[in-house]
Formats: C-alpha cells, sequence, structure tokens
C-alpha cells in the first residue's frame, strides 16, 4: 500500500507516521535534498537529485540506486507498481524490482559500515594493498609505489588478486564484465578517462590526477559512470 501522503520530509531526514526518522543524509554535513517519498509496508523510498534511496524498516539497512549505463534524469516521482518502484525522471521512466536484481538504467549500493568489509579471500588482500597504496603520488605512466596513474593504481591492485587489465583506462572501460546490478567491492568505476576501484558504501580508491595522491573518495560526484567486474 502506498502512504506517501503520512511522510513529512525536511532537508535532512524523513518524518514517518509511527514517529520514526529516517536520515536522508548520505555523505557528511550535506543536506539529503528534497523530492519524492514513497512509504510501503517494507520500506521508505525517496529521490535525491537523479539518486534512489531505500530504507528497509524491519532492518534499518539503506540502499542507493544509481544512475548508470544509460540511466538518466532527476527523480520526480516515485510509484509502487505491483512488486516494483516506478521512478520517474524529467527524462524516462523505469522500474526498479529490488527483489529480482532488476533495476533498469539503475546500478545498486548498499550503505553502511559493515559494507566496507571486503568478502573473503583475494579481496581482503587487495583491500590490505589498497591502505599501502594510500599517499602514492600520481605518475602518468606509472603503476609501482614510486607514483602511478589511475589505470596503474588499479591494474596493480587487480594483479593483487591474480588478475590482468588493460593498461589504459579507455581500454579497461571496454574490458571485463559489465555491471548492470550490485556493484561489489574490487569492480571498476569507469567515467571518460579514468578509472577507480570500488570498496563499499558509496568509497572508492583512486590516483585522481597530477598533483594529487591515491586516496580514498566517494562515488557521489561521479557524471556519466560504468563499471567493470574482474573478480
Amino acid at each position: 500500500m502506498k502512504r506517501q501522503q503520512e511522510v513529512q520530509r525536511t532537508p535532512r531526514e524523513l518524518l514517518l507516521p509511527e514517529g520514526r526518522r529516517v536520515s536522508t543524509i548520505y555523505k557528511s554535513d550535506f543536506p539529503g535534498g528534497q523530492g519524492p517519498v514513497l512509504l510501503t509496508s517494507r520500506s521508505v523510498w525517496w529521490g535525491t537529485r537523479d539518486m534512489v534511496f531505500r530504507t528497509d524498516l524491519a532492518t534499518g539497512k539503506r540502499e542507493v540506486y544509481l544512475p548508470w549505463a544509460g540511466g538518466k534524469g532527476a527523480i520526480v516521482a516515485l510509484e509502487l507498481d505491483g512488486d516494483s518502484v516506478r521512478v520517474r525522471t524529467d527524462a524516462r521512466e523505469a522500474k526498479i524490482r529490488p527483489d529480482s536484481g532488476a533495476f533498469d538504467g539503475y546500478v545498486r549500493l548498499r550503505l553502511g559500515e559493515d559494507q566496507l568489509v571486503p568478502p573473503p579471500g583475494a579481496c581482503q588482500k587487495i583491500a590490505k594493498t589498497v591502505e599501502e597504496w594510500l599517499g602514492v603520488p600520481y605518475l602518468y605512466g606509472g603503476n609501482t609505489k614510486a607514483g602511478c596513474d589511475c589505470s596503474g593504481f588499479v591494474g596493480a591492485m587487480l594483479r593483487v588478486a591474480g588478475k590482468g587489465v588493460p593498461r589504459t583506462s579507455s581500454a579497461i572501460a571496454q574490458s571485463g564484465k559489465p555491471v548492470l546490478g550490485e556493484l561489489r567491492f574490487g569492480d571498476v568505476v569507469c567515467t571518460p578517462g579514468h578509472v577507480a576501484l570500488y570498496l563499499g558504501n558509496g568509497w572508492q580508491a583512486e590516483a585522481p590526477q597530477t598533483g594529487d595522491v591515491v586516496k580514498k573518495t566517494t562515488i557521489w560526484h561521479r557524471t556519466g559512470a560504468t563499471a567493470r567486474r574482474f573478480l
């Protein structure tokens, strides 16, 4: 049952009918914005800019659906449609079916500090190596701890897991398997001319640009992104 009219929204939170408060803040000290809200028996959904968020009312777990590989437009309405949520933007209409993994031009990120714990095995080795490379200076054409560029860094991290990738960011963006559903630890986030390694909970590791160093950043600023899977 849709109960959108029973939810009040402020710039920072949703006020549910039973008095429960759900934060809409998705990065530190950044207002959650305004947009449509949809309350169902299981979840509360809300739109912010071009992103759709969902909180499970039973567990409190939160996830976000980012426009990816063709999805676009500012969110203008959220509507319940059977087992789906119909997302209307100012450019298109899509359906998200969270239980079936069909996200129609969006990719899902599960949020929460627990999502920063990498899966056992090779992913944990990669996570340890990422920590060791933080602060390495950007060097165009480099792929060592003396200096690296974006694709050199990503390639070095995946080699820890025994995975080889092409040398350039454009070639990486055409290799591996396309990510069409859930973004996972170790996936390569590709934007025009750049690649980064996804770490979980909306964080990535990257060698950004000349004059910078390898560091962790959030993915909220990305535009025109796709992702490739090598693990």
